[in-house]
């Protein structure tokens, strides 16, 4: 058969690899420092032997202890001596082969002549209908031995007599375990016939211990002649000194523990855990082993007998969930042979405490296993489970190793751990018992709502995977077996990709207890997510209030659970109090959230969380942290799960790396590819707006006008047209002031002014940019000024960079070099915070005769915040218009004080800050504003 084959085939591959490892010179050396006794006591068999006494000797000992090595040191004594030596190994596929092992015994020309040829007819002899009564030896359990079988044997024994009469003769059988039944039997036969002849029977066994009825091994433990000699393993200080022997003495001292804990002491699993350590130097140091050790491993259970083998097949397995009653039930045998199976892996060094020592011998152990053969193990361990009334997650893990659903009761169980998985956190384990189950699921409702469920499971680590159920879910929602939040999934889904869901059938909606009948949460997620992504605002307040806009954002955040609420809903809470003017508060509610969903590992929710976080840090003017936040959102979901939010982290990174002048970034930028659906939603219009700024920056004029105008009919056309979410109507009236097109750039300014309501501070104050670069020379410095304090109360430092250039500007131009000069460097200060030098240089008129080489200020700009907070108010208020400009004399009369005291609050302010100038007063320090030109 050609799986039998395959077993073949491994099993030789593993005796050849074990064979390489026991023929080492060090083999026997690194295990004679702790066994040196049991060398000695065979050599003393073998000496009785010489001297005329028959003997017999059995090895036993953990499998992988060095029993073979034992053997082969008695083997090579008794060859010095001049012993004729018959040797054999016993072999699992070879367990069925009649006399196999007495074949290879007696198959040496040495032997008298016909020797080999009386062993060749055994196994006819044992098949021949006896002529007479059977020949019994008296020993219960034992089936009687045909006479010609006995003649046969007989005859064996005197041709062996004879040759021991020559020399001393030794037999040894290595592996008595898988030697077949027929071989044992002729072996004890002679044994109990060759008692006074110079003949020594060594056998290594390393079968489990415990009674085995009246076979071959409670024969030899019940003979007063045969001497026993047991192994064990290596202790540590055993383990230390066969490292020594592969390894660097300094290295194998240190490793010795690890070696220890990971092997128990087996000499076959050390010596490949030093083979793994030698094939890793200078590659992996850190790992602890390899395929050498895998490779002991299952050269460990070839050696086994076949109970032990099971268990440990039946272990790796059931993993954790190892008692003894379940393995005896998996195995199909009574406790007992369980319980020897364990202690024998565990004395071999496999287990601790019924569990695998280390996940790679465990993976081993699995590897070793036919793929039929172990499905079928999985699932025999799910049916005994669910029997046990096991926890489900338990019995799932093994359907879905099984890839088998056996009844309507496996679908229930899959369903239940993928939801208590969902509990904690996702995980791919939850999706594969909900694929399992939906595959097996003969009912289609409940199929459909797996497959939904599977959706949204998909959808927490990656939205493109998820999407390829979608059509799925679209047939079920056309055949009517989707309840409300199963449609919520599928339409939720179709809308982050950008496609058409009007055309989902709504499901009824869910019933609610009064007064709350007519609310469905599900429904509720649906409305927002078309709010956010698409603008979908009908009946809404066109203009709400600031006040209303930041509480009913914070209600949503306060609800906000990471995996239960849609995501849209807390983007859509975040962006709102962006929009409205409260970048630091959106910040705080997007770092909780974004903790919280790295805890949970919910990969979907952090990477747009991420996003949201890039484009406050924008608002915020902090452009390093902008970058870094977009880097991260893009890789932590590729393009293709972010659907038509990829504009997000897009537009963030992008105007980052335009403000900093980091030209060929911003390119690599614009050479991401973008879903055409993206720009029906917000996340388009951002994209554009953000490309516009680009392109504005780059002195591409026109085709910044137009990413601007193509931006405002976007919005135009979903109802959105506010100032307050995108501004575009400035950045085209820059473009067109800039083109020489002054009229329609005053247009579109006026408009936006008329649509900002007088709360919307950023944009007021952008706008109030433009219209001072539109105005007379006298009148800007005054336009500026409002413009920087609405700005400074929005919190946007970027657009507060601009204004304060522009400053400067309007006052170069006037001829108040000494006012330019200030403003200058209080821009070039808040720029070097923000990492926006290059832009404030394009912005400044003459920097030479500004003098912007002045020292930076020294420390970070959280220390200079804390020293500004350690001054008075009277202190603050004059160091502000100090660092604006003004005189002591001004400073006087504005604040209606004497030029003394100002001098006096001047020299406290520059020793609390540690300043020696008004040029180095931090950029920090609120703004006189009520100064004029």
């Amino acid at each position: 058969m050609p799986g039998a084959q395959v077993e073949t085939t491994r099993q030789q591959t593993e005796r050849r690899t074990e064979g390489r490892a026991r023929h080492r010179g060090d083999g026997l050396a690194g295990l004679r420092a702790e066994h040196r006794a049991q060398p000695h006591a065979l050599r003393e068999a073998y000496s009785r032997t010489v001297a005329g006494e028959g003997s017999v000797a059995v090895i036993t000992g953990p499998v992988g202890c060095g029993k073979t090595d034992v053997l082969h040191d008695l083997v090579r004594h008794a060859a010095l001596g001049g012993a004729l030596v018959l040797t054999a190994t016993g072999a699992r596929a070879e367990r069925h082969l009649a006399f196999g092992v007495l074949g290879q015994l007696f198959d040496d020309p040495a032997l008298p002549h016909g020797t080999a040829e009386r062993v060749h007819a055994l196994p006819a002899a044992a098949q021949q209908e006896p002529d007479g009564p059977a020949v019994s030896e008296g020993r219960a359990g034992e089936a009687p031995m045909r006479p010609e079988l006995a003649r046969e044997l007989d005859a064996l024994c005197t041709a062996l007599r004879t040759a021991a009469r020559q020399r001393p003769l030794v037999i040894a059988v290595d592996d008595l375990q898988h030697a077949d039944p027929l071989s044992l039997a002729a072996l004890m036969y002679l044994r109990r016939r060759l008692r006074a002849a110079r003949v020594l029977l060594v056998f290594a066994d390393g079968g489990a211990d415990g009674p085995d009825g009246a076979g071959p091994r409670a024969e030899l433990a019940g003979d007063p002649d045969c001497r026993t000699v047991r192994l064990a393993p290596l202790s540590r200080s055993g383990v230390a000194e066969l490292l020594a022997a592969r390894l660097d003495p300094c290295a194998a001292d240190r490793l010795a523990a690890e070696c220890h804990a990971l092997t128990g002491g087996n000499p076959l699993l050390v010596h490949a855990f030093a083979d793994d350590r030698l094939a890793a130097a200078g590659v992996d140091a850190d790992l602890p082993v390899g395929s050498s050790f895998a490779a002991a491993v299952r050269t460990c259970l070839l050696r086994c007998d076949p109970t032990t083998a099971e268990a440990a097949r039946c272990l790796a397995v059931l993993a954790d969930i190892a008692p003894v009653p379940l393995l005896a039930r998996m195995l199909g045998t009574g406790t007992a042979p369980a319980a020897r199976a364990v202690a024998a892996l565990t004395e071999a060094g496999l287990l601790d405490d019924g569990r695998f020592r280390h996940p790679a011998a465990h993976a081993a152990v699995l590897a070793g296993c036919e793929d039929a053969d172990r499905r079928a193990r999985h699932l025999r361990a799910a049916l005994l489970l669910h029997e046990d009334g096991a926890a489900c997650t338990a019995v799932a893990r093994q359907l879905v190793a099984a890839d088998e659903v056996p009844g309507p009761w496996a679908v229930t169980v899959l369903r239940d751990a993928a939801e208590a998985e969902l509990t904690n956190e996702p995980g791919r384990f939850g999706a594969d018992c909900l694929k399992l189950a939906a595959r097996g699921c003969r009912d289609p409702r409940r199929r459909a709502a797996l497959t939904a469920l599977l959706v949204r499971t998909q959808w927490r680590s990656g939205p493109s995977v998820a999407a390829r159920h979608l059509g799925a879910l679209e047939a079920d929602a056309r055949d009517g077996l989707l309840d409300a939040r199963d449609t919520a999934a599928l339409t939720l889904g179709l809308l982050w990709l950008g496609r058409d869901a009007d055309a989902v059938p709504q499901a009824p909606a869910t019933p609610r207890a009064a007064p709350y009948a007519d609310f469905d949460p599900y429904r509720g997620e649906v409305l927002r997510a078309r709010r956010w992504l698409y603008w979908d605002l009908a009946g809404d307040d066109p203009q709400p209030s600031g006040e209303a806009v930041t509480a009913d954002a914070e209600l949503t955040l306060q609800s906000t659970r990471i995996g239960d609420t849609s995501v849209e809903s807390a983007m859509s809470a975040l962006f709102a109090l962006l929009y409205a003017d409260r970048p630091d508060q959106a910040a705080q509610w997007c770092d909780a959230l974004l903790a919280e969903a790295t805890a949970r590992r919910e990969t979907t929710w952090r990477a747009v969380l991420t996003g949201v976080r890039a484009e406050i840090a924008v608002r915020q003017g902090a452009l390093a942290d902008a970058e870094r936040h977009a880097r991260t959102a893009l890789a932590l979901l590729p393009a293709e799960d972010w659907g038509v939010a990829v504009g997000l982290p897009l537009a963030a990174r992008l105007v980052a790396c335009t403000v900093t002048g980091r030209t060929e970034e911003a390119q690599r930028v614009l050479a991401q590819r973008v879903p055409e659906e993206m720009f029906r939603t917000r996340f388009g219009a951002q994209y554009l707006y953000a490309r516009g700024r680009h392109y504005l920056a780059a002195g591409r004029l026109r085709a910044a006008r137009e990413d601007f105008l193509r931006c405002g009919e976007l919005m135009r056309a979903r109802g959105v047209d506010r100032p307050a979410l995108i501004p575009w109507r400035g950045g085209a009236a820059t473009a067109c002031l800039g083109l020489g097109v002054r009229e329609w750039a005053g247009e579109l300014i006026g408009e936006q002014m008329e649509l900002s309501d007088p709360e919307h501070a950023r944009v007021r104050g952008a706008s109030l940019r433009t219209i001072a670069a539109l105005g007379e020379a006298r009148r800007r410095p005054a336009l500026l000024w409002e413009a920087v304090a609405l700005l400074q109360a929005a919190g946007d430092r970027l657009e507060l960079v601009g204004a304060l250039a522009d400053l400067s500007s309007a006052h170069h131009e006037l001829g108040d070099y000494n006012r330019a000069r200030m403003m200058a460097r209080r821009a070039m200060q808040l720029a070097r915070d923000c990492q926006a030098e290059s832009l404030c240089e394009r912005l400044l008129p003459h920097p030479a005769a500004l003098d912007l080489t002045a020292r930076a200020e020294k420390g970070p700009a959280d220390a200079r915040t804390r020293a500004i907070a350690t001054l008075s108010d009277a202190e603050r208020r004059v160091a502000a218009l100090a660092a604006v400009g003004h005189s002591n004399r001004e400073i006087g009369r504005e604040l209606f004080i004497t030029v003394s005291t100002v001098e006096q609050h001047l020299t406290r302010v520059y020793r609390k800050l540690r300043i020696n100038r008004r040029a180095d007063l931090p950029a920090e320090l609120p703004l006189g504003l009520t100064g004029t030109a």
